[in-house]
């Protein structure tokens, strides 16, 4: 991620300890093939079509689709952000950040979050929950001059415990980032 650390925002909390239902309907139970559906994400990052899945395996590649979109999006545009992702203030916040780095001229260097560990997604019907860990890479945030600015860019970040929610769209079928929780 870039400009604020990921680890500096601690959102809200998971779900309510429920037992969840590890089972989902097959990929073949869905309508269209990966192949007839509409591209999601940026031109230059497409959303891989494993993430198109209504399986853990999709929810889990949605899931690393959209952290590693955070890192591509960085200083660019929130717009993709946005569209992949329903009622989640971090993804909000992320976005409007991006966007307000953009017009200001900003650029990243550094930032890219790497997944350290991952839980098989807790699949309750058409929602998947996980419990992660990630690392941070250092930022720096640079004007147009290329010049570090003040208050901006972040140390590395190590271990920081993540949870994510994320819910199947039947209507675009992909994954949809909900919420992203993350204590420090």
């Amino acid at each position: 991620m870039a400009a604020l650390t990921i680890g500096a925002a601690v959102l809200a909390g998971c779900s309510g300890g429920q037992q969840a239902n590890e089972t989902l309907p097959s990929a073949s139970s869905t309508t269209a093939t990966a192949e007839a559906l509409p591209p999601l994400g940026p031109p230059d990052f497409p959303m891989p079509d494993e993430a198109r899945e209504m399986t853990p395996e999709g929810a889990e590649a949605g899931l690393r689709y959209y952290l590693d979109l955070i890192t591509h999006q960085a200083g660019v545009s929130g717009e993709p952000l946005r569209d992949l992702s329903r009622d989640c203030e971090f993804c909000t916040f992320i976005a409007n950040r991006y966007d307000e780095d953009a017009a200001a001229g900003y650029s990243y260097r550094g930032g890219e979050l790497t997944v350290e560990g991952m839980s098989r997604p807790a699949v309750n019907g058409s929602t998947a929950e996980f419990s992660l860990s990630l690392t941070q890479a250092a930022v720096d945030i640079l004007d147009a001059n290329n010049a570090p600015v003040p208050g901006r860019g972040q140390a590395a970040a190590e271990r920081l415990n993540t949870g994510a929610r994320m819910t199947w769209s039947s209507q675009q079928e992909y994954w949809v980032m909900n919420q992203i929780i993350v204590n420090s």
